[in-house]
């Protein structure tokens, strides 16, 4: 029987991704449609310099379109990987080259940021259904320490008999958990948010901050049997 605190937990859940799906049609809707909407207007622009008497500056204006139309395409891809990385679908690759895979993508994007990664881990360890919590509760803390102007971050995924950790720790500007404003705040809702996928899926939650020192992450499930 379903109890009242996992209704609950079960329908914040489906808040959190339900805010993932807007914040992602949101950044289709305003980079890839105007990329889009650009590359229409030229491309309409030089079939009428074609149909007159600019040929040649319709034709050259049609050269730059692959390229242009290639950028869309990687990021489309960009945000597909994002959601749901191929390394994690693959049947022969899993949550521990996803781990790698990401850290090293968001690093080459924010190159102000160096990650230190660590596992210890093997992937037949890791039980499939809990593969996706922990690659979006990497990717959440990510994002926050990249908010949190942080200048270095150390990843690690270690075995802690009979456990497993999922150690996220940076060096960015922290926060007061107990202050008011905060409760209310973006990164209230995102730590809430990994709590509740932890939570919800058998293990235990943990956050350590101290203004201007930082922030850490824990994330700890039993190991598969």
């Amino acid at each position: 029987m379903t109890t009242k605190s996992e209704k609950e937990r079960f329908l914040r859940l489906l808040m959190l991704e339900e805010n993932e799906t807007k914040r992602v049609a949101k950044e289709l809707h305003h980079d890839l449609t105007q990329s889009l909407e650009m590359i229409k207007r030229d491309l309409e622009e030089s079939i009428q310099q074609i149909k007159g008497n600019q040929g040649k500056l319709g034709v050259e204006s049609l050269e730059n379109l692959p390229s242009r139309i290639r950028q869309v395409i990687d990021q489309i891809q960009k945000i597909g990987f994002y959601l749901c990385p191929p390394t994690l679908e693959n049947a022969h690759l899993g949550i521990l080259p996803t781990i790698s895979w990401f850290c090293r993508e968001f690093q080459e994007a924010h190159s102000n940021i160096r990650i230190d990664v660590q596992v210890d881990m093997q992937e037949d360890e890791v039980d499939d259904f809990l593969k996706p919590t922990i690659y979006k509760i990497l990717r959440e803390a990510l994002s926050n320490a990249k908010y949190g102007k942080a200048s270095l971050v150390h990843v690690s995924f270690l075995r802690r008999d009979p456990t497993m950790e999922l150690t996220i720790q940076d060096n960015g500007e922290g926060f007061d958990m107990e202050k008011e404003s905060f409760t209310a705040s973006k990164l209230a809702l995102s730590l809430d948010g990994m709590k509740e996928r932890t939570e919800i899926t058998g293990g235990s939650f943990s956050i350590e901050s101290v203004i201007g020192k930082g922030a850490t992450i824990r994330a700890l499930w039993q190991i598969k049997s």
